[in-house]
């Protein structure tokens, strides 16, 4: 379990091309970027009434996100998140899958889970089964990300986000796509839990926006609808 706080802004690529001259000095690099990035792809599960998204466009204060995430087509593993948020503080259970039950979870078939030792596992099966969870849509993008080594502070910027109505496996090979954001937009997200560095405070100050709530699978349910 992680307990976090976020904030995200919109910014431009000229926007954090100016950050990234600071993070450059400050933050270590993730270790598994290629050529100052990677791909993320997500697949989201939501409830049959679609509660998730209702909760994240009525503006809840307490919101949940059950979703599946790889960083690469040919990854033996997937990692099932569940995002428990209150305002911008949350947390998140993460429990590794294999590629067989992630291919299973695309067709509703839920029942390993409850061969976990995991009690998140367990809860999240009662959650998705009562609820008739199902996928609902994958969002793919390209990441760069920092970590601050003097905390658990962690700053990523999302570039190229993209959505497909796609509802079959997380490795499908070529989803239709579209994008969620202009082509020279992308998200920041700065993401720590206790104290916020004050060296990272000066840095956000530059940039002339304001922390806003941004929710990938919204925009992707928005825009495919």
């Amino acid at each position: 379990m992680v307990r976090r706080r976020e904030l995200k802004y919109i910014i431009t690529e000229e926007e954090f091309g100016r950050l990234q001259s600071v993070l450059d000095t400050i933050m270590e690099p993730d270790k598994h970027m290629v050529a100052g990035r990677y791909m993320v792809r997500s697949q989201y599960y939501d409830s049959i009434d679609d509660e998730e998204l209702y909760a994240n466009l009525d503006g809840l204060s307490d919101k949940h996100k059950i979703r599946l995430r790889i960083y690469s087509l040919d990854d033996a593993f997937a990692r099932l998140e569940c995002k428990c948020k209150s305002n911008a503080d949350g947390v998140k259970f993460a429990i590794p899958i294999t590629r067989e039950e992630a291919e299973a979870m695309a067709q509703r078939r839920y029942g390993f889970l409850l061969e976990r030792s995991e009690e998140a596992a367990h809860r999240l099966y009662i959650k998705m089964t009562s609820h008739i969870y199902c996928p609902k849509a994958i969002v793919e993008y390209e990441r760069t990300a920092y970590r601050y080594p003097a905390g658990d502070v962690r700053i990523t910027f999302d570039r190229n986000i993209r959505a497909s109505m796609s509802l079959g496996s997380i490795y499908e090979a070529c989803p239709s796509y579209i994008p969620l954001l202009k082509a020279d937009k992308g998200v920041l997200e700065i993401k720590y839990s206790g104290v916020y560095p004050p060296a990272l405070m000066s840095m956000v100050g530059v940039l002339d926006v304001s922390s806003q709530a941004y929710s990938k699978y919204s925009m992707a349910m928005t825009y495919l609808a």
